[in-house]
């Protein structure tokens, strides 16, 4: 659990904050952010136990959510909602079809029965990110935050990146760790060219997907500039691994935008990249 809280976070003073919160299959990461100076002052990781595979424990998230020291309130300015796992489908906005946003996602990966479908414009880059949420959390989200702005993750990944890593003249690789699974992101021409997300429970997984999709899209791991984002150590042996493979690997940093409060300059540039994005991919 990684926790890192500015001493002038005040918990009674939520009113003067926006939440962003990041909900996986069995974890979340809770941020607080100066709403009017757009500081990050505090954020928490946490992990709660699920059940069998991809099955949502709504019971064991609000007990943990309840032990965060970034508080979870009604009572915050703003908030912001971003759901993380691989169930999502990428479609071009000029074939979108919003009657087949099931269809799409099963085209996809195999969601369980108990999911909600939803979609997220993203009309800059002119496609639809087509997800499905547990039907659980779709319910206390609509009891407990029923004004939030919800989003998959990925939506707030690809705005950001694309942003960040824009480029008409080269082409980039970036991966977006997560836990339990990563995102797989080729930009050309400052372009999406392609994104899919890959579960992995080991580091020799996550480097078997790596390599075998720059085979399928014909890149050359040892030439072209690929980018670590999120949750993955520095010095890691996933990192270490993937470093013997990919010869031009970098960890990104986030936008120089991004404000954070002094107690929380210890983490690395590239860490949380997409929660810190969060509130300003709306």
């Amino acid at each position: 659990m990684d926790v890192f809280i500015d001493k002038s976070f005040d918990v009674n003073n939520l009113t003067n904050y926006s939440l962003s919160l990041k909900v996986g299959d069995n974890f979340f990461i809770a941020n607080a952010l100066k709403t009017k100076s757009s500081t990050h002052i505090a954020i928490a990781e946490h992990e709660f136990q699920n059940g069998l595979k991809e099955e949502f424990k709504i019971n064991a998230f609000i007990e943990t959510l309840k032990k965060s020291p970034v508080k979870i309130s009604k009572k915050y300015n703003e908030v912001f909602i971003s759901v993380a796992n691989t169930h999502f489908a990428v479609i071009p906005k000029a074939l979108f079809d919003a009657s087949q946003i099931k269809a799409y996602i099963n085209l996809n990966t195999k969601v369980p029965e108990s999911f909600v479908y939803k979609s997220k414009v993203l009309e800059k880059e002119g496609i639809v990110i087509c997800y499905a949420i547990p039907k659980e959390l779709n319910d206390w989200t609509k009891k407990v935050f029923p004004k939030a702005t919800i989003s998959h993750e990925l939506a707030v990944g690809l705005q950001s990146i694309i942003r960040d890593f824009h480029s008409v003249s080269e082409e980039k690789v970036i991966l977006n760790v997560h836990k339990n699974y990563f995102d797989f992101i080729y930009l050309k021409n400052g372009k999406l060219n392609f994104v899919n997300s890959f579960s992995y429970s080991e580091k020799e997984d996550f480097l078997y997907f790596v390599l075998f999709t720059a085979e399928q899209l014909e890149i050359n791991p040892l030439a072209i500039e690929t980018y670590l984002l999120g949750e993955i150590k520095t010095g890691s042996e996933t990192h270490q691994l993937l470093f013997q493979y990919i010869k031009n690997l970098h960890f990104g940093n986030r936008n120089k935008n991004i404000k954070l409060a002094a107690g929380l300059n210890e983490i690395p540039k590239h860490y949380f990249y997409t929660i810190f994005n969060q509130h300003l991919c709306g």
